[in-house]
């Protein structure tokens, strides 16, 4: 058995460790869906589906709340799952 399978295999039989794995990469998937620019001047964590976003310019907090649902969407979409429930942005 490769070691792919048993990764898999281990995986599936423990979901509560992937999505922990999967919590793990929001951050990354957060700069990726969010920009370069975006990403630079905001602080993100994620609690029990909420993902809170500290930003500290303004007029970047107003587009980031406007555009929260599109960047929640594209994020799960990454994830491949419906992690993410809500952003608040502060």
């Amino acid at each position: 058995m490769l070691l792919g399978e048993l990764w898999s295999n281990y995986k599936s039989e423990h979901p509560e460790i992937e999505r922990r794995i999967t919590e793990g990469s929001i951050p990354d998937v957060w700069a990726r869906v969010a920009g370069e620019h975006i990403a630079a001047a905001t602080q993100v964590n994620f609690v029990r589906g909420v993902l809170y976003v500290k930003v500290g310019p303004s007029m970047l907090r107003h587009e980031i709340f406007i555009n929260r649902e599109n960047f929640r969407f594209e994020m799960n979409s990454i994830l491949g799952s419906e992690l993410i429930g809500t952003i608040i942005v502060k």
